[in-house]
């Protein structure tokens, strides 16, 4: 193995209790990426930001390794001087723009000179090199995306507590910052303070305002969203964002214009118009970043890009292929980072970067073992069952591509209030589909095989009436869904479950019946709200024995109650 190289996100290995959010680590190495995973799989604490020991175990762990023999570290974020110095000039930038002083702020910054430190792994004998955020989020991006040359765009809400974004011309091992974007007109801060005032969790619950945009209407109130963030002249602007930071920390956020919109208007309008502006200005960013570099190819990262709408909004709006980033938001930090420091590109055809279940691990043998399980587990999702998936190494990122996921028939819409139910969530969105490539061409329009995006459910489509008959459990009052598209290539395993789902799928109304093409079904992640995904067998049989799903299938066999599986087998 040649010079491995092992990236972080996460602050200091002498203060692990000093805390961002989504921290973790990835090992690279001969252009390929050996592991990466985010510490909340392993704390079961929910975005976890504390220094991720566990992560960096396992990922030297999984490559046989120990940290004395990696090339080089990659730590995503400045060290403190430097970061103190951007925190002052964007303060500086910000007084000077709107007149708002803001002294936690200053304040901030000069402890962060003064105080903290960033401190690698205990043993480390290599160099260290520290990323600043945004340029990680930038080197995730580009150096996974199999793109020669690209322009490159992240925006997040803030990173280094001083940029919300920025562009890049990417070339070769090469990216060249084009322009930066201001942490105190961002806006991802900005959705994440609407989130706030809608009562759920800034940086957590986003996706929720996202679905509740559907039902509103976007003219309404799209003049006050323009009002307090524009874009122009290839930079943001905002009087109102500056004044959230008077707050001492973003839980005590408050503004009476916010207040204001919700006396008088709904929920769904006020969603709607933050939406559809979020997407205008990402959209103006993108182009201006394709004509600034002169490149048609578009690599994306950063929190923004989770707004699976949004995205799908720059794929309409540029004439090359579009590259999300799986793990966009600060999970993917640490891969960023390790491929900047290294200056690489790795190869990245899945997400299945995590740890395998261990056979010692599990808790007691499975009560079932089938024969087969893809036909088995066809056959227990067809019969109604709601199956937990716990097999091969679990996902990198935020999604559930089958490996940590429950999957349940997609035919009866009312299945999105049951599963909620169990799952303990409320969601405004519907559940996520996972279909073969002949499904997506029947289902899904404007789709292709080419669309890489489809392959990791970070981008929606506009259904077709077949599937909106055959499938309506997946389709948003929108008329879009948000795919995972799978081919026998990327997982045999699924492929073989979805097509013998397909022979066995009900009938229906219209020309919906079982065979090609109906390879469809809910794929939601295996988790109750507010815990991370499962990462273990003992996570999930926990889930089983709440009642969150019925069965578990895992490699080693199935576990459920007799009643569950019996007639199935």
């Amino acid at each position: 193995m040649k010079e491995p190289v092992l990236g972080i996100w996460g602050y200091s290995s002498d203060a692990p209790e000093v805390a961002h959010h989504d921290s973790g680590a990835a090992l690279i190495a001969d252009g390929r990426v050996l592991a990466a995973v985010n510490e909340e799989r392993f704390t079961r604490n929910k975005n976890e930001g504390r220094w991720p020991q566990a992560s960096i175990r396992y990922v030297l762990d999984e490559a046989a390794l120990d940290i004395k023999d990696v090339a080089l570290v990659g730590m995503a974020g400045l060290s403190p001087l430097p970061r103190a110095v951007v925190m002052g000039t964007e303060l500086l930038r910000a007084f000077l723009r709107t007149g708002s002083f803001l002294p936690n702020r200053w304040l901030y910054a000069l402890l962060t000179a003064k105080k903290l430190r960033r401190v690698p792994p205990a043993g480390t004998r290599c160099g260290v090199r520290f990323v600043d955020h945004h340029t990680a989020h930038a080197a995730s991006a580009f150096f996974t995306s199999g793109f020669e040359r690209a322009a490159v765009v992240t925006l997040d809400g803030i990173g280094d507590s001083a940029w919300c974004g920025g562009v890049w011309r990417a070339q070769g091992t090469r990216l060249e910052c084009l322009r930066r974007f201001t942490g105190y007109a961002s806006p991802g801060l900005l959705y994440s303070y609407v989130t706030k005032s809608f009562g759920f969790r800034p940086a957590r619950h986003e996706g929720k305002v996202t679905g509740l945009a559907a039902y509103g209407d976007p003219e309404r109130l799209l003049p006050e969203f323009r009002g307090c963030l524009s874009y122009c002249n290839r930079r943001l602007y905002s009087d109102f964002i500056p004044t959230l930071f008077r707050a001492r920390v973003d839980a005590e956020w408050e503004s009476s214009w916010i207040d204001r919109l919700l006396d008088s208007h709904s929920r769904e309008d006020i969603a709607a118009a933050l939406q559809r502006h979020t997407e205008e200005i990402v959209v103006a960013i993108v182009k201006d970043a394709v004509e600034d570099t002169g490149l048609e190819d578009v690599a994306v990262a950063g929190g923004v890009f989770a707004n699976v709408a949004v995205n799908r909004k720059v794929r309409e709006n540029i004439s090359g292929r579009l590259w999300i980033h799986p793990n966009m938001g600060d999970g993917g930090l640490g891969l960023g980072a390790a491929c900047f420091a290294a200056r690489t590109h790795v190869s990245f055809p899945d997400v299945f970067l995590g740890p395998s279940p261990s056979p010692a691990e599990e808790p007691r043998p499975p009560d079932f073992i089938p024969k087969n399980p893809a036909r088995f587990l066809a056959e227990a999702v067809a019969a109604g069952r709601v199956v937990g998936v716990v097999r091969g190494r679990m996902e990198y990122g935020p999604r559930a591509l089958g490996h940590r996921s429950i999957f349940v028939k997609a035919d009866d819409a009312s299945i999105n209030e049951s599963l909620n139910r169990r799952l303990k969530r409320t969601e405004f969105m519907p559940f996520a589909p996972i279909m073969t490539e002949t499904a997506a061409r029947r289902f899904l329009r404007n789709w292709n095989p080419g669309d890489r995006p489809s392959r990791f459910m970070t981008i929606t489509y506009d259904v077709t009436e077949d599937c909106r008959r055959a499938a309506p459990a997946v389709v948003h009052v929108d008329g879009t869904a948000r795919p995972q598209v799978v081919s026998g290539d990327e997982d045999p395993f699924l492929k073989e479950f979805l097509e013998e789902y397909g022979r066995l799928a009900p009938g229906g109304s219209g020309s919906y019946g079982g065979g090609a093409g109906t390879e469809i079904v809910v794929n939601t992640s295996f988790n109750v709200h507010e815990e991370p995904i499962v990462c273990s067998v003992e996570d999930a049989l926990r889930s089983l024995e709440r009642g969150a799903v019925d069965l578990v299938l895992t490699d080693k066999g199935v576990y459920g109650s007799p009643a569950e599986w019996e007639e199935i087998s």
